[in-house]
């Protein structure tokens, strides 16, 4: 039998779901219980009054206390809405509440869409499919990772799993405090709370970003690369303030009446907010995912089966030796073999790879191969590639001289710590499954790449991103209308 695919196992959970709570919520919902706290009242059950504006609607079929909770029981009887009243001779309580009869006999109250009997099953129904997604999620993920952890489709799974992780964290508190379809929506629009949450530490990272920004411009010259950081936290942080501003503006404006819950001014400014604010949630949530395969890629290991190393080059000092960027990658190269030698007794050649910029006295794969003869390694065992001018073509012009001296190698490659990610994703556009290295620098390094990765990220995996943001769209608007039905019926 042909394996179902994951949007089939989605769509099937889905309708069973749907199904179950449907039927669920039909055979329940006939009834409901009023609850009234009256711990701090002496009242008498023989005291108490129920009054129904139409008892041809709901009639009252038991009434009772319990722990200090007064619980008037209602059966529904046909469809429409009504009035119950419930009261004491003594005039301690006296409450109004409002009770729907919608079709089936099902009860809501106080609302339209409000609580009825059985309808937790619908936040735990959505909790059950959220869950189920982030598991195909992350077993994609894992899947992903085992074969080439590169990919910024990686990237793009992390941070749809700790958006939907988001989501269900909200699911998942409002089961313990449920009151109804409208309170399950509000829930879902209320989660871009979340992106207040990150707001202190947007803009935190927004200040580190502007500094590093600064001292890399300071270093490696003025260009577009080197300000995207400060472009990228100033987004956000005005996209992340953009409804609270927007309020202030419309609070008293008199061409929108936002305070109107019958009116479409407070729908419009709702979706408009709700919209902004769960987008730039989703937003972060990409960035959290950035950073975490940047950090994981980083600090990941190969394996100790490798039959080469390629090192990859930056700029050299003017009198030809290895600058401290540099030289701290040859290191980490010497590092791994050491390291592969104790645990696989497993030798390793070395590929220098680099070529000879304008402004410099020899190629950089030349000052790498003196810098490694200095630490002792056998000349027979270093390979150079000295034509290369960019990362692409230090992997493309390496990867070709390693295949004519061992068949079928296996290959890693050592770059700086922030530099390993995208030099993974070069090798994968070139269909060569490579494992990086990286060795440590400076932080102002760091924080640009994760910004470059994640611009990168988004428009690698725009498509997906454009469903996942049009999906928010369409979910908020199907809100909005059931938010303004139930105001308005």
């Amino acid at each position: 039998m042909k394996k179902i695919g994951k949007k089939a196992q989605i769509i099937i959970l889905t309708i069973i779901l749907i199904t179950i709570f449907i039927a669920f919520i039909v055979i329940n919902g006939n009834t409901y219980t009023i609850k009234i706290d009256i711990s701090n009242e002496n009242i008498n059950i023989e005291n108490i009054k129920v009054e129904i504006d139409d008892e041809n609607i709901i009639k009252c079929i038991d009434k009772k206390i319990e722990n200090g909770i007064l619980k008037v029981k209602i059966e529904s009887e046909s469809e429409g809405k009504t009035f119950i009243q419930i009261k004491n001779s003594e005039g301690e309580i006296s409450k109004l509440f409002s009770i729907y009869v919608h079709k089936f006999g099902i009860i809501t109250f106080n609302e339209y869409m409000g609580d009825c009997n059985g309808s937790i099953i619908i936040p735990i129904s959505i909790t059950i499919w959220l869950l189920y997604i982030l598991f195909l999620l992350f077993t994609s993920y894992r899947q992903n990772t085992k074969i080439n952890m590169y990919q910024y489709k990686n990237i793009a799974y992390l941070g749809i799993i700790v958006f939907i992780g988001v989501t269900i964290w909200v699911q998942i508190s409002s089961i313990f405090h449920y009151n109804g379809l409208i309170n399950t929506i509000d829930g879902l629009l209320n989660m871009f709370s979340f992106s207040f949450i990150l707001l202190p530490i947007a803009f935190i990272v927004s200040i580190l970003v502007i500094l590093s920004n600064i001292s890399l411009i300071r270093k490696e010259g003025f260009n577009l690369k080197n300000i995207l950081g400060i472009l990228l936290g100033a987004f956000l942080c005005f996209t992340t303030l953009l409804p609270d501003f927007m309020y202030k503006m419309l609070y008293s404006a008199t061409w929108i009446d936002i305070h109107n819950q019958n009116g479409y001014g407070l729908y419009i400014y709702n979706f408009v907010e709700t919209f902004i604010l769960l987008s730039i949630t989703y937003i972060e949530c990409i960035l959290i995912g950035t950073i975490i395969m940047g950090v994981k890629s980083a600090k990941h290991i190969p394996k100790f089966d490798k039959d080469a190393i390629i090192i990859l080059g930056c700029k050299i000092k003017k009198d030809g030796t290895l600058t401290n960027l540099l030289k701290s990658r040859v290191d980490r190269a010497l590092e791994f073999a050491k390291m592969q030698k104790e645990k696989a007794n497993k030798d390793i050649m070395f590929v220098p790879s680099g070529g000879k910029g304008n402004d410099e006295s020899i190629s950089e794969a030349q000052a790498m191969k003196n810098y490694l003869l200095e630490k002792g390694i056998n000349e027979n065992n270093i390979l150079v590639e000295d034509k290369s001018k960019n990362t692409y073509e230090n992997i493309k012009f390496s990867n070709n001289l390693i295949k004519e001296k061992i068949e079928n190698a296996k290959i890693a490659f050592s770059t700086t710590n922030y530099h390993v990610f995208r030099a993974g994703n070069i090798a994968s556009e070139q269909n060569l499954n490579y494992e990086g290295i990286g060795a440590k620098t400076k932080i102002y390094f760091w924080i640009n790449a994760f910004i470059r990765e994640f611009i990168a990220t988004l428009y690698t995996e725009r498509k997906k991103h454009f469903i996942i943001i049009l999906s928010i769209i369409i979910n908020v608007i199907l809100a909005i209308i059931i938010t303004y039905i139930n105001n308005n019926i």
